[in-house]
């Protein structure tokens, strides 16, 4: 039996997921709300409208941020080495794999041949599907960290280096070389990205375009569109037709 469990995700406030590992593949989804990932000695940001897979025995961890509604799936380990990837993926939540999922789930975990069929043309989309690049690596640095989660709550903060620097009692030096060394970016290119990904997430929730574009800050909606398109290559509006179809 290939599917082994189905578990509804609910939790109305911020909490901690210890990393841990097991035997069992996982996939997971987040229907609304922003989790925090951390695996392969990294933190990323999953936005909502997207679907991960944790192979067996990664060792995996969760934060999550405010409510937020979801649902895991556990996979035997024969099947998840065989039909699944064997990194961590998260990939874009599409029509094809939404409507899949949601055949899996009313079926439910008794084994069949039916549902061993959708298992596996599941498996070979989710396989070819790219992986999502809109992550968010958090720094380890624990006073980084405290930065990072702060903006996290608040992507529309625009408290400089020197801010921060003062805020978090490290040099502005000193902080800026420790963000790229544990990120691998600068804490402005770091800083777009998280805004990004909350627009994203405003987005899925229903708020309009002028809102979330105002609402993050940015210097009008044009600028929002154009820059939302470079990082996705398509506009918001586009964007949220493509989970619709």
């Amino acid at each position: 039996m290939s599917l082994r469990e189905i578990r509804e995700l609910a939790h109305g406030a911020s909490r901690e997921q210890v990393p841990h590992q097991h035997a069992q593949g996982q996939l997971f989804t987040v229907k609304s709300g922003v989790v925090v990932i951390e695996a392969g000695g990294g933190r990323w940001l999953m936005p909502t409208g997207c679907i991960g897979w944790v192979p067996p025995y990664e060792s995996h961890g969760a934060s999550i941020h405010g409510a937020m509604t979801g649902m895991s799936l556990y996979f035997d380990e024969a099947w998840s080495r065989a039909a699944m990837p064997a990194a961590l993926k998260v990939v874009r939540l599409s029509p094809l794999l939404a409507a899949l999922l949601d055949t899996l789930v009313q079926a439910g975990p008794p084994a069949g041949p039916v549902r061993e069929h959708y298992l596996a043309v599941f498996a070979d989309d989710f396989t070819r599907q790219p992986a999502q690049t809109l992550f968010l690596p958090m720094p380890q640095e624990p006073r980084l960290l405290r930065m990072a989660t702060a903006l996290l709550a608040n992507p529309d903060d625009n408290t400089g280096l020197d801010g921060w620097a003062a805020r978090i009692g490290m040099a502005r030096r000193t902080l800026t070389r420790h963000f790229q060394a544990d990120t691998g970016w600068s804490l402005a290119q770091w800083r777009q990205q998280l805004r990004m990904l909350a627009a994203m997430e405003r987005l899925v929730a229903g708020e309009s375009v002028t809102a979330v574009a105002l609402g993050l800050g940015y210097t009008s909606v044009s600028s929002f569109i154009a820059l939302f398109r470079r990082y996705t290559g398509t506009t918001p509006r586009a964007y949220l037709a493509m989970g619709k179809d």
